[in-house]
């Protein structure tokens, strides 16, 4: 992966992989064949100060109820983002823009939820933020889910870890 800026690519042109990430996966392929589905999306990242680069890392997640579900990811690295706030607002708009296309895909009677990688309670240095991303989600018309719930931001950070 090529180190750029704080911007990502425009979402059409995000490469697409298996959770295992040996197999690149087409995304309208991947929602065509879960069109059924429940959608969970999430995005985490992590900071990576010898390289000075971060690591963004979103999953979408097709979940049918009491049989499981598939995922894909997307991955990609920018500068070192140091202030916590900017880097958790990029999380939210890079599941955002998963979910903005997801939305045009899907039947609406699918459920689409934005998982985000902040605490509940405002002592973490995440929950400082935790109202104003959660307006984020919610004024775009989408469920946000949040920690200890937010499964999908869990799955994007085992494998943002894992480079």
């Amino acid at each position: 992966m090529k180190i750029n800026d704080r911007r990502y690519k425009p979402f059409a042109e995000w490469r697409w992989r298996n959770y295992d990430e040996d197999t690149t996966v087409n995304v309208d392929d991947f929602l065509n064949k879960h069109k059924d589905d429940y959608f969970l999306i999430g995005t985490d990242s992590q900071n990576y100060g010898s390289n000075n680069q971060c690591v963004f890392t979103t999953v979408i997640i097709a979940y049918k109820l009491g049989k499981g579900g598939s995922i894909i990811l997307h991955k990609d690295k920018t500068v070192f983002v140091d202030a916590l706030r900017q880097r958790l607002l990029l999380e939210a708009m890079r599941s955002l823009e998963a979910a903005w296309y997801i939305d045009s895909k899907i039947d609406s009677k699918n459920i689409l939820e934005i998982h985000l990688d902040i605490n509940e309670n405002p002592l973490y240095r995440s929950g400082k933020y935790k109202d104003e991303l959660i307006g984020l989600i919610s004024a775009q018309g989408y469920k946000c889910i949040i920690k200890p719930d937010a499964y999908a931001c869990c799955a994007a950070d085992k494998r943002t870890k894992n480079l």
